[in-house]
């Protein structure tokens, strides 16, 4: 019974204690700091601050693009044959006008003899003909001396002048025959020629499309040629940048195939149009690759520094926040927080230019999206006891239960 009795008067005495302890007022009557999360704040918020500073600043982007030849070409039959010789495999190199292979030349050959002798045969034509004129024209002249001493008559005149004007049109033709053969027999050479497989420039064979014994038709390809003592990287600009791309601009490139090796090239141009399905124009950067490093085809990262600028004020990209679709920061003095709207120029990984001037303290870089205008903060380390704090030792607490 006794027992009974103690147990009542303990279970009362805690009601009694648990009532006093949730009505009572608070011994200070300070607020405490909320670290609450999207809620209405009761007191001080703990926020992150970070100074505001005067430097210089890069603005840089990182572009992604493909490396492309300087030029790319195919070295074709330009007369069909049977494709007796090639010398070059895949990633020889070709220097300009050598040949690289032979088209069975044969009937080529014979069609240059013949071309030959037919001009020969024309200047024979000539040579008779100019021998014959030459003879009608001294009895013309003969004829004429006799028909002005009376002793020949006129008819006998226009009959050799007729003759004398017939056999120089003979002359004309053969000398027009003559200069038809001698064409015929050029074009006969440069056929010939043509089975002579050349490049018309230097660079290295990308692709090989046929063998030795094929039957080739006119345009056939033979071997591709790609240029790559300088390549190029044509690469997506955005409207947002584009004003900063100007001829010159150095770049720094790193390609996926050699990482720890860095190549520098230029903006060598941009295009004057936007694409409609992008929205974006395309910038080609030339790199000198005389180590031939660089291949067509390969996945290259590009730098590029588009704009810098020299002591101006600087704030940490994670102070800017965006309120009624402007720009503004959250700048404390006297543990005060001010909604300070600004206008933001270039921006680097870290930090923002802000060309618009900011009053002295410092601006909030963390816990931003709990704070409005003139909303007072806690700066620095959190205090023991906070909800963060406790929430952090009830997972180590598990931790250690686990184990």
């Amino acid at each position: 019974m006794k027992t009974k009795l103690f147990i009542s008067v303990i279970v009362v005495a805690l009601i009694i204690a648990v009532v006093f302890r949730i009505f009572s007022p608070s011994k200070t009557g300070a607020a405490k700091p909320s670290f609450g999360g999207g809620g209405q704040a009761k007191g001080p918020i703990a926020v992150k601050v970070d100074e505001i500073k005067t430097g210089n600043i890069i603005q840089q982007r990182e572009f992604t693009g493909t490396i492309g030849a300087s030029y790319t070409y195919k070295i074709a039959a330009k007369v069909a044959g049977s494709l007796s010789q090639i010398t070059k495999r895949i990633g020889d190199e070709v220097h300009k006008n050598e040949v690289i292979g032979k088209i069975e030349d044969t009937e080529f050959r014979l069609a240059v003899d013949e071309a030959s002798a037919q001009v020969k045969v024309s200047q024979a034509s000539i040579d008779e003909a100019k021998a014959q004129t030459s003879y009608i024209e001294r009895e013309f002249k003969r004829i004429s001396d006799l028909v002005g001493k009376g002793i020949s008559s006129q008819a006998d005149l226009d009959a050799i002048e007729t003759q004398l004007t017939a056999q120089q049109s003979r002359l004309a033709l053969a000398e027009a025959q003559y200069a038809q053969r001698v064409a015929a027999r050029s074009q006969a050479r440069t056929r010939l020629g043509y089975t002579a497989l050349r490049s018309s420039k230097s660079g290295f064979v990308s692709e090989r499309h046929t063998d030795e014994g094929a039957l080739l038709s006119v345009n056939t390809p033979v071997l591709t040629i790609v240029g790559i003592d300088t390549v190029y990287i044509q690469i997506p600009v955005t409207e947002r940048d584009y004003p900063f791309i100007q001829k010159g601009i150095p770049c720094r490139i790193t390609v996926d195939a050699l990482p720890d090796t860095f190549f520098t090239g230029i903006v060598s141009g941009a295009s004057a149009a936007f694409r409609t399905d992008s929205r974006a124009a395309l910038t080609e950067i030339a790199v000198v690759n005389k180590a031939h490093k660089l291949k067509p085809g390969m996945f290259a990262r590009i730098v590029m520094d588009l704009s810098q600028k020299q002591n101006v004020q600087l704030v940490p990209i994670g102070a800017l926040v965006v309120r009624k679709g402007s720009d503004a920061v959250f700048v404390v003095k006297n543990e005060i927080a001010r909604l300070v709207p600004v206008v933001v120029g270039i921006k680097d990984q870290t930090h923002a230019e802000i060309t618009s001037p900011l009053p002295d303290g410092k601006v909030v870089t963390l816990g931003q999206h709990l704070l409005s205008d003139n909303a007072p903060v806690i700066t620095g380390n959190v205090a023991k006891g906070s909800i963060p704090e406790k929430e952090n030792r009830k997972k180590s607490d598990k931790k250690g239960a686990l184990r």
